[in-house]
């Protein structure tokens, strides 16, 4: 069978008249020339909420590229995935939800209104953000509460951490329970020997976009068994997706799974310059320092800088010197790399980085305060009611012991400090990343 892409080209090569959606009509006068794939579900391009011909095959093109049992396309980003596997867990029981989730798990919640706890993944006070998933804690969470019947991960998480996602497989499935891992962050992983394996669980959920060559908002469910019903999970992803969904972003899908079918050594130029890079970082820096950890996942350069500098200003010096950074904080910076990236890009950022660093005095610390999120146990009402709770607005200095009607969260990477329903506490009020909070009234 063609592939969507070729499917694509013979329309275009056709000279059909194009009385139908969208409305450019690939005219080049009003629109550039790529636009030319923008189309609609019309006679051999399929429909991605029905797949049956080559949006089929390409599904069935990345559930084998990734070792999957099937795959599921998405053009809404990683987002309607998480929200389609959460809210189908849903039906099944109580979830048990990784601390460090993505807004989109926790929205999923909120709408599914489902009976959750939360588990915390590994810290150390040398680093400041969380690290990964103790599968001992996992066991004792399903051996404690039998009524949990889903646990919800991030792995690997937006610092690179990765856990050990086997063996919490297996202990989920030990105990009756299905696992989904967002790895949003991991669409290379497993393609390359320097990368981490990529995930095995009942749902596993990648943004194809984040470090391969697809557009954004391009990302793909895989299925590794049947113990979630994919019948229900397509159902939400037709709530949650677009019922016109991009041709432009499914064609950027099909070149990906194409391009590594066909030319697995794709990445070579990408790994080459990133261990050159990682190994002259590790060596050269005197001041800040590379963050490297057993279980990372290497393509993300996390420079801690606590102590010497702030991450802002690190981030507007890089700047200065023709570098934008994927994110900054106080304590470190994020520069993602990509399959896009090779030794001029990365030659670039290292020697960028290196020059900063030999202007810059101290040491990086190696004592961070407490950054994760406390008394989320306390939710005084379900997220839901808490929302729709009349309420008031005012400063977060204010509102200690008072009722959360709303998420706190800094974005990048998008976790929430505070949820709705939360009773705030002393300790939360540093962690709040705004002026005002909107608490619940009475």
């Amino acid at each position: 069978m063609d592939s969507l892409n070729d499917r694509l080209k013979k329309y275009q090569d056709s000279n059909m008249t194009r009385m139908h959606m969208p409305g450019h009509k690939g005219n080049p006068q009003l629109v550039p020339s790529y636009y030319a794939d923008d189309l609609t579900e019309i006679e051999g391009l399929d429909n991605l909420h029905c797949p049956t011909g080559v949006l089929k095959k390409l599904e069935e093109d990345a559930a084998g590229l990734w070792g999957a049992q099937g795959a599921v396309l998405s053009v809404n980003g990683a987002t309607a995935p998480i929200l389609s596997a959460v809210m189908t867990a849903s039906s099944m029981g109580k979830i048990l939800v990784a601390s460090n989730c993505h807004m989109s798990v926790w929205h999923a919640l909120e709408l599914s209104g489902a009976d959750f706890k939360i588990l915390d993944p590994m810290t150390d006070p040398t680093f400041p953000f969380c690290l990964s998933i103790d599968p001992s804690l996992v066991a004792s969470e399903l051996e404690e509460d039998p009524a949990i019947k889903t646990l919800i991960i991030t792995s690997p998480t937006y610092e690179g951490v990765v856990s050990d996602v086997s063996t919490v497989y297996e202990i989920t499935k030990e105990h009756g329970a299905t696992l989904i891992v967002d790895e949003a962050h991991g669409a290379h992983l497993g393609l390359n020997g320097l990368f981490p394996p990529s995930s095995v669980a009942d749902i596993v959920i990648k943004s194809i976009h984040k470090t391969l060559h697809a557009p954004t908002q391009t990302a793909v469910l895989l299925n590794f068994s049947d113990r979630i019903d994919m019948t229900l999970v397509r159902h939400y992803m037709d709530i949650f997706e677009s019922s016109s969904p991009s041709y432009l972003l499914m064609s950027g899908i099909c070149r990906v799974v194409a391009d590594l079918k066909t030319n697995p050594e794709i990445t070579e130029p990408w790994v080459k310059s990133l261990i050159i890079c990682r190994e002259a970082l590790k060596d050269r820096l005197s001041h800040l320092s590379l963050f490297d950890y057993p279980s990372v996942d290497p393509s993300k350069l996390v420079i801690l800088c606590s102590g010497v500098i702030t991450g802002t200003d690190l981030a507007s010096k890089l700047k200065e010197n023709g570098i934008e950074i994927e994110a900054a904080f106080d304590t470190h910076i994020i520069a993602m790399t990509g399959i896009g990236d090779n030794e001029g890009t990365l030659t670039r950022f290292k020697d960028a980085l290196l020059k900063i660093d030999r202007d810059l005095q101290g040491s990086v610390s190696r004592n961070y305060p407490h950054f994760l999120p406390s008394n989320r146990e306390s939710l005084s009402m379900p997220i839901k009611e808490a929302v729709l709770s009349q309420t008031v607005t005012i400063p977060k200095e204010d509102s200690v012991g008072m009722v959360s009607a709303q998420y706190a969260f800094k974005y990048p990477p998008g976790i929430p400090v505070i949820l709705p329903g939360q009773v705030i506490t002393e300790d939360l009020i540093p962690l709040i990343p705004y002026k005002m909070l909107k608490v619940v009234c009475g």
